[in-house]
Parts: structure tokens; sequence; C-alpha cells
């Protein structure tokens, strides 16, 4: 797991200086971790929106089958794909040893897992405080697949650090804006013009 830790390390200060997007931090990402898991593909999505009316948004992955990054939009909407969703984030984690057997991704078969010939799927949700922000998803194309234990803790033992290094990010982000807010509030009292003397 340090090799991870060290790779989101990398990774985030390769976004805090400019030097790689969103879509290629997740290539990155997806490459090592569909690597580690040893599925076809490993994409990374966004979570947005109010229970009931959340999206999915995929920001990038990896494709291993192809060795390439996979871009371009994909989004599951709640309204459409809710058995999905209310089963992946109440658990966290979502197996699915044959994809087209099964009810909660009944909706998604024609429009997402047929074209992509996805058989198998793990997915783990990355979150803070019991919210769900993002998924990681590793699916197996061409066969279904029985995930085995350690895969899933692996897979989640990946989106658990995520989730925590996110939050430390957001902790320090708020830390320098409160510090930003107390600096300018001292700069806006100091131009302030003194009273006249009586």
């Amino acid at each position: 797991m340090k090799e991870f830790k060290d790779l989101l390390g990398h990774i985030g200060a390769l976004l805090d200086c400019g030097a790689v997007s969103l879509p290629e931090a997740s290539t990155i990402l997806g490459r090592f971790i569909q690597g580690q898991m040893d599925c076809s593909r490993l994409t990374i999505w966004v979570l947005e929106g109010h229970p009931g009316e959340r999206t999915m948004r995929r920001i990038g992955g990896f494709d291993g089958v192809t060795n390439t990054p996979i871009s371009g939009p994909a989004v599951l909407v709640e309204a459409e794909f809710g058995p999905y969703f209310d089963a992946l984030t109440a658990n966290s984690v979502y197996a699915s040893d044959d994809t087209l057997a099964d009810e909660h991704l009944a909706a998604m078969r024609d429009s997402y897992l047929v074209p992509h010939d996805i058989r198998a799927s793990l997915d783990a949700a990355i979150g803070v405080n019991g919210t769900t922000l993002g998924v990681l998803c590793c699916a197996q194309q061409g066969a279904t697949r029985q995930w085995r234990q350690q895969e899933i803790r692996l897979l989640k033992r990946y989106a658990d650090e995520v989730s925590l290094r996110r939050a430390r990010r957001r902790a320090r982000e708020g830390k320098t804006l409160t510090l930003m807010q107390e600096l300018m509030q001292r700069v806006v009292e100091d131009s302030q013009p003194a009273d006249p003397p009586m």
C-alpha cells in the first residue's frame, strides 16, 4: 500500500502545479489499480447531486486490454439506475460476478454493459463522513468473474486511501481559506482610518 500512497502523493503534486488534468490523473491512477487488480479496465467516476437525483460522471480511467486511457463522457443517472446507486452507497462496495444476470444492473445492460462487453464488475465508493463522492469501477470484459474476498478488500483499501487523501486535502484547503479570511479581515481593519483624537 505504500507504493499506492506514494503514487497518490505524486498525483496530488502534479495536480497542484497544473502538470496534469484530472482526466490525466485518473489515467495514471487507473493504470496502477487496473494492473494490481488484473481486471480488464478501471474507471473513476464522481458522484454528484442529492440522493434521488444523483449522477455518476466518468472522469477517466485505463483500459488494460487495449493499453489505452479511457476518456470521453459517460453518465449514469440515479433516476434510471437507482437500484445500483442504492446498493453501492449502502455498502460502499458492489461486487457483481455476472453483470448480465444482476438485477441491480438490469437498467444499464443494453446502454452500457453490453456495448462495453462488461461481464463482471467490482465497484468501491470513495467518500467521507458517510457521503459517497466518487467510485472506482473495476470491470472484467468478455467473461464472468467471481471476485475473491481479497480482491474486494484491496479495491476497498484503494478507495479508502483516495477518500482519506481527499479529506486531508479539503481540511488543508479549509485551513488555508480560514487563514486568508483572517488576513483579509486584518488588512481591512488596519486600513480603516483612526478615530480623530478628542
